[in-house]
């Protein structure tokens, strides 16, 4: 049987009828909405979904996530550094902090609005509703409808959304932040990518993961100086007054990022935090050197097989998330976004890019890392379990980056047609 384009993806042998109708109709209906009309649409179901979310989780839910994993950890930690900056003090200085400054400064329009939890869960879930906004605009170039589809996707992603609401948690600021530069290099504004780069890389160093593409893409010195350039007076003007005021409580804010401070050199739901919690404790130079040799290998597969933008971004990311002994839930947000731009065209990629999340969701029960500091199924065997669910869901992710590179993502295809003629 031939394959069937359906609401933008490929569908071979549908089992069922009905599915095949159902799908068929939703494309005629989406299809159907002109284009200037698109991103409201994305903008009017980000609001009813996340607020949805919102609503129940205040009015239903709240009260078994806090007896089952302890009251939302972060939520204090953004009301003490936003008020510590509302009130005059410094970062590193007046409050701990292991951050980069700019996330701070990020939390500041909720703390102002009263800084209630909830007010936190609308703030994050309205980057949300943004980034799919932006992922139509910076894609439709290349095909408005399936540009479409990959923002009405990322709305409905569980690592943002339920990250956003339930988990109360900035991932969402960072994949915007993340989205932006990579968006603005494939419409080669090279240079605005770069300040667009150094500006994320202040608010979460996990975006710089990108600059190496951007840098290996761009084809002059010349140019490659000028990029560095702007990403050195970006920042110098952020980190001028931290240098000034507080020059050795503010250098020291990277040690957590190279596993220092911290229970110990693992957290989140990586593979080696619950091989440590078994009593395998790997040191964290060891763990280091594994993360910095994958991620240069990464580089060099990218360069070698002369991967896109898109494509090279997604290696690094998935080579990172693998070997980064304090990989957090919700950083699976940046390569799941990525492969939205495979998930419009083909179905079983979709499928795997939501149920991807059950794994790693699953690990969480097993986990230590809550306010409670010991894991919600508390038993001698739990580490097992979290590490074997956390490695079902990394090889899945590792396998759909797989298919997905054997395949031609609608912006590869379509801006070789727009150069070639």
């Amino acid at each position: 049987m031939p394959c069937r384009a359906i609401g933008g993806l490929l569908i071979k042998r549908p089992p069922f009828v009905g599915l095949k109708k159902w799908l068929k109709g939703s494309e005629a209906r989406l299809r159907s909405i002109p284009p200037k009309r698109r991103a409201l649409t994305i903008l009017l179901i980000g609001i009813v979904f996340l607020g949805s979310l919102i609503v129940l989780d205040r009015m239903a839910i709240r009260p078994y996530l806090d007896d089952a994993l302890g009251p939302t950890p972060d939520v204090p930690y953004y009301r003490n550094r936003t008020e510590t900056v509302l009130h005059g003090g410094w970062l590193y200085r007046d409050i701990y902090c292991e951050s980069p400054p700019l996330i701070v400064y990020f939390m500041l329009p909720p703390e102002l609005l009263g800084g209630q939890d909830w007010m936190y869960e609308m703030y994050f879930s309205a980057f949300t509703i943004l980034t799919a906004i932006v992922l139509y605009l910076g894609l439709r170039k290349w095909d408005d409808f399936n540009a479409f589809i990959v923002g009405i996707l990322f709305i409905f992603l569980p690592y943002g959304t339920i990250e956003s609401t339930f988990g109360v948690q900035d991932e969402s600021i960072v994949v915007l932040l993340f989205i932006v530069p990579l968006l603005l290099a494939i419409h080669d504004r090279f240079r605005v990518s770069a300040l667009a780069i150094a500006v994320g890389f202040w608010t979460k160093i996990f975006n710089l993961l990108f600059y190496p593409i951007l840098l290996m893409k761009t084809k002059s010195w010349r140019e490659r100086s000028i990029h560095l350039g702007i990403i050195a007076v970006v920042s110098a003007i952020v980190v001028a007054p931290f240098l000034i005021v507080v020059p050795t409580e503010f250098i020291s804010f990277p040690s957590y990022y190279f596993l220092g401070g911290g229970s110990g050199p693992t957290g989140g739901i990586s593979i080696w935090d619950f091989l440590s919690m078994g009593g395998l404790r790997i040191p964290g130079i060891v763990l280091l050197l594994m993360t910095a040799i994958s991620f240069l290998l990464a580089i060099w597969y990218a360069h070698k097989k002369r991967l896109g933008f898109w494509e090279g971004t997604l290696v690094v990311l998935i080579a990172v998330l693998i070997f980064y002994p304090r990989t957090a839930m919700g950083y699976f947000i940046l390569p799941i976004t990525l492969l939205l731009a495979w998930a419009v065209e083909d179905l079983r990629i979709a499928v795997r890019s939501f149920i991807i999340y059950l794994p790693f969701f699953g690990s969480l029960a097993f986990s230590k890392n809550n306010i409670l500091g010991t894991p919600p199924i508390d038993v001698p065997w739990g580490w097992i379990c979290g590490l074997t669910l956390t490695l079902i869901g990394t090889y899945l992710l590792v396998d759909t980056v797989r298919i997905s590179l054997k395949k031609t993502s609608f912006i590869a295809r379509n801006e070789r047609k727009q150069r070639g003629s």
